[in-house]
């Protein structure tokens, strides 16, 4: 596997710690594209190049929007990476990554809790940071 960048690792840690403001960001990102309608832009009468079933003109619509397909991409890594998780891996996330009235756990603090070393917490972290870039496309 190649070695991700300084940079990769610290957004790949953001995607970890701000899942939820991305779920939120992809309903809002829907409701734009959907909901929010605009004034019909066929003004001159002629035919519209839309699509009239509905369903199939969200589904294309959703799915040529860069930002929502960014964001499902964001989400559906770290949800399915998670999924994967085992239990050391899902405490380590829960604690470092999703805690947020502690948000303060230090590596020693989740090694301390695991009765195992930093060195080996680090790399469980470090698993689940390679399989989250590889969901991603990145490696």
């Amino acid at each position: 596997m190649s070695k991700l960048s300084t940079v990769q690792n610290k957004a790949i840690e953001e995607y970890w710690l701000n899942i939820d403001q991305y779920r939120k960001d992809l309903k809002y990102r829907e409701w734009e594209l959907l909901e929010n309608k605009k004034q019909d832009e066929n003004i001159g009468g002629g035919r519209s190049n839309r699509i009239s079933d509905t369903t199939a003109n969200k589904v294309m619509i959703l799915t040529n929007d860069e930002r929502y397909q960014h964001l499902k991409k964001i989400i559906q890594a770290v949800e399915g990476t998670y999924e994967s998780l085992d239990d050391d891996q899902k405490t380590i996330v829960q604690m470092r990554y999703w805690d947020k009235d502690n948000n303060c756990y230090e590596w020693s603090h989740v090694a301390d809790d695991l009765y195992m070393s930093v060195q080996r917490v680090l790399r469980k972290r470090n698993a689940l940071i390679d399989e989250t870039a590889k969901r991603l496309g990145w490696v």
